[in-house]
């Protein structure tokens, strides 16, 4: 049995069964839209793959031009998967534009016994489909994953566009070393498919490690965010805390936490009902990163209260957030069934400077000049003892 055959073979087994992967990962609703086009194009691959092989038995017609108008239909199946996974524009009208095209230089391929220009149709078709995935891949998704694991995950398809291409190259300039299809058996052809072979396993586990690490960093974002705001949690805010501790300790750097409160939340639920109270809350925390930067992290750390965390800030930049925000709340109004809420926040304001002082220290005071500000009568920021006072207390 030659040789191409046998790879062939393979190969037609591994889509078969990466398409009945795609198909449960569909049915599970994991990436359901992109896995569904995963599948097909698997499939389509399969069905192109399946006719290449049994090219001797079959008209010319159903063994070379329908089996490639299955595998580029495949192809592009999942290039426009990746473009829904990457949120990307459907490229449709180009794709049927280029299906068009190469079916219709592959038919005067065909008529006009043209084996050289069969085989460089077929494979700068395939190959350009391929490489414009690849460049979807790592273009759309570094921001998403980082420029390592996008650039990872479209190796194979830049390395089967690639061989594709380098095929339809030789073709033309050494058709004699190609021969008339990838069923030819030669060095070329046994060469294309194992490449094909391998770049297809791996691509496969490519798309497969894209939708698990969306799903980890799904996972991980739920596990770090109030579900309500979408603002940090108190595990979360908690941890970075420790990371500025540790900042401050060995540079020097000192950084700023508030404690913000939502004053009388309790006669907020009570007249205006729950949901209007959620509703306060969402809003609360939308002004509080409207007014913090993009480096400052702001956190729901239970019921009605808030924290931010300041990096790389003193006292007077630290008050200067604080009263932002007092006066921001204070203007802001959420429109309920039951009327219009307005409402105000008492701040405690923290200062971490001493390198020595433990993170529990700083949460006491901080925690100290929060009651002090809804002793005062609320409305009103209110800075901690600085830790030089605890100490010599």
């Amino acid at each position: 049995m030659k040789a191409t055959l046998v790879i062939l073979s393979l190969i037609l087994l591994q889509q078969g069964l990466v398409a009945v992967l795609w198909g449960v990962m569909a049915w599970l609703r994991l990436s359901r839209g992109p896995a569904l086009h995963w599948a097909l194009g698997t499939l389509s691959v399969s069905v192109g793959l399946a006719l290449v092989g049994q090219r001797d038995s079959l008209p010319v017609w159903a063994g070379f031009w329908l089996s490639n108008a299955f595998m580029l239909a495949g192809f592009m199946a999942m290039r426009r998967g990746v473009q829904l996974f990457a949120g990307q524009p459907r490229a449709d009208l180009e794709q049927a534009l280029v299906w068009a095209l190469v079916m219709a230089l592959l038919a005067m391929a065909l008529r006009g016994g043209m084996s050289w220009a069969l085989v460089a149709v077929t494979s700068f078709g395939l190959g350009y489909v391929m490489l414009r995935a690849a460049w979807t891949v790592m273009r759309q998704l570094a921001g998403e994953f980082g420029p390592r694991i996008a650039a990872g995950c479209a190796v194979p398809f830049a390395l089967i566009g690639a061989v594709f291409a380098l095929r339809g190259l030789i073709a033309i300039v050494l058709p004699e070393a190609i021969g008339h299809s990838v069923h030819a058996d030669n060095k070329v052809n046994v060469g294309t498919t194992m490449v094909f072979l391998v770049g297809g396993l791996l691509l496969q586990f490519g798309l497969l490690a894209l939708v698990f690490a969306r799903l980890l960093l799904l996972l991980r974002h739920q596990s770090e965010h109030d579900d309500l705001t979408g603002l940090l949690n108190r595990r979360a805010i908690q941890q970075r805390l420790r990371e500025e501790a540790e900042r401050l300790r060995r540079y020097g750097q000192a950084y700023s936490v508030l404690s913000i409160d939502v004053d009388h939340f309790k006669r907020i639920n009570d007249r205006f009902g729950h949901p209007a109270g959620d509703a306060v809350l969402r809003e609360v925390g939308r002004v509080l990163r409207q007014v913090g930067r993009t480096v400052d992290h702001v956190a729901r750390t239970g019921g009605e209260e808030f924290w931010m965390l300041v990096p790389s800030t003193g006292v007077d930049g630290a008050l200067q957030v604080a009263e932002r925000l007092r006066r921001a709340v204070g203007e802001m109004s959420v429109a309920t069934p039951r009327g219009v809420v307005t409402l105000t926040v008492s701040i405690g304001v923290a200062v971490a400077d001493h390198g020595d002082e433990p993170p529990e220290s700083l949460m006491q005071r901080l925690d100290a000049a929060l009651y002090r500000a809804k002793q005062a009568g609320r409305d009103r920021v209110e800075l901690a003892l600085p830790a030089s006072a605890n100490v010599s207390a």
